[in-house]
């Protein structure tokens, strides 16, 4: 090792996986500070992002007491779309209970997580098995009357990770609040617009710099409005979805959620036993760019009973889709756009799922103990080894004198 140029070792560390980063910080005190450094933390997640080389997660949760006292598994995919073992996990807030809950999906390696005995709420590196608790809000006392919602996501023109919090306070407008992982504060904004609408709060997403969820008309039966809120420039929008949504034939009100799959925003339609549409968004905010990606009509169904899908991930040939039942989510299926069927996914060590978030990338956040309040930029690839070349000359020499 003492004979590789500075630049191959930077090379051969950016190629590391996080767990494998964790166990190269015992190799020297130059490592051990080279791989906290921010720089190279952000460089890391870089490359990862660019050459889509972080294999596939997929972070589960379950509440069967046999699970205690974790609850928390993981699973990954191969380049051929088999699944791999479910892993268990450490449970994250060290309580002896499993009420800890996943909130939304993992955005760099990252999930909000709260736990349900004492409402805690952190943000938690699975990678590294890394926990940051967040303040608790003061906005959520006292509890029974107010009822706070909660998104996760990334500011990235600030380079900065935030929760928000949606308050519904009963007797007045919705109230904002944005906690920012660089202040390691909270903070209010303005009062979520549309007040004539109610909140559909089930599930927060975050994509394109946003967070978005649905509302509707609280008196009618009109189409929902997607709401977004921009976390850098704390701006809300809002766009139309793609459906009638009322069946005047029997009656019913289809039932609507989003998520993100394939790189687009995505809108699931469960139409009561008429079919199962998902469509995405081709390009953000642009409402005739909805596309219909697949529709499953009731007598494909492999469980008779089951009628909504929550899709996870499209295949790496876009051609199959991994979808779990919304309500009896320990069944994965992969569904084929083309051939119109369904091939159970068998995996071992299956727990019972609750909760599922889904996760591309691997990273080292939350690793450097003074990562809040940091003035952290993500470099470009043209600029990597510009910004790096003197820590890992400083780090090579220190390496070639041991």
């Amino acid at each position: 090792m003492s004979t590789l140029p500075p630049e191959l070792i930077l090379d051969i560390l950016l190629r590391l996986p996080p767990k494998d980063l964790i166990r190269s910080l015992c190799v020297s005190k130059a490592w051990y500070a080279f791989i906290h450094d921010q720089r190279f933390i952000n460089a890391h997640l870089q490359r990862s992002i660019e050459t889509n080389s972080a294999p596939l997660s997929i972070l589960i949760w379950s509440d069967n007491p046999e699970d205690a006292p974790s609850g928390f598994f993981s699973f990954s995919f191969s380049e051929n779309e088999t699944i791999g073992a479910a892993v268990r996990t450490e449970q994250p807030f060290k309580y002896a209970d499993n009420y800890t809950h996943i909130l939304g999906n993992s955005v760099h390696g990252l999930v909000c997580i709260r736990n349900y005995v004492d409402w805690e709420i952190a943000l938690w590196n699975l990678s590294i098995q890394k926990l940051k608790k967040i303040p608790f809000p003061t906005f959520e006392t006292p509890r029974f009357e107010r009822l706070a919602y909660y998104g996760f996501g990334y500011d990235s023109v600030h380079d900065d990770y935030k929760v928000v919090g949606i308050v519904d306070c009963y007797t007045e407008s919705r109230q904002v609040h944005i906690y920012s992982l660089k202040s390691n504060s909270w903070k209010r904004i303005q009062n979520m617009p549309c007040n004539n609408f109610d909140f559909r709060s089930d599930y927060i997403v975050f994509f394109n710099g946003a967070l978005n969820w649905l509302m509707h008309q609280v008196l009618d039966e009109t189409p929902h409005i997607i709401q977004t809120l921009n976390l850098a420039s704390e701006e809300y929008c809002q766009f139309s979805t793609p459906v009638d949504l009322y069946d005047m034939y029997n009656m019913l009100t289809p039932t609507l959620s989003l998520e993100v799959l394939g790189g687009c925003l995505c809108l699931c339609v469960d139409r009561f036993g008429a079919a199962h549409d998902v469509w995405v968004m081709k390009e953000y905010g642009m409402t005739e760019s909805w596309t219909l990606l697949f529709s499953i009509e009731p007598e494909a169904v492999p469980l008779v009973h089951v009628r909504s899908f929550k899709p996870l991930v499209l295949s790496k040939n876009g051609e199959m889709v991994l979808l779990t039942y919304k309500y009896h989510n320990s069944v994965f299926f992969w569904y084929d756009l083309k051939k119109k069927s369904f091939k159970q996914v068998e995996f071992r060590g299956h727990p019972r799922v609750s909760k599922v978030a889904v996760s591309g990338v691997g990273s080292l956040f939350l690793l450097d103990p003074v990562i809040v309040g940091r003035d952290r930029q993500v470099p470009s690839t043209s600029k990597k080894r510009k910004l790096l070349s003197s820590e890992v000359s400083r780090s090579g020499s220190q390496i070639n004198k041991r």
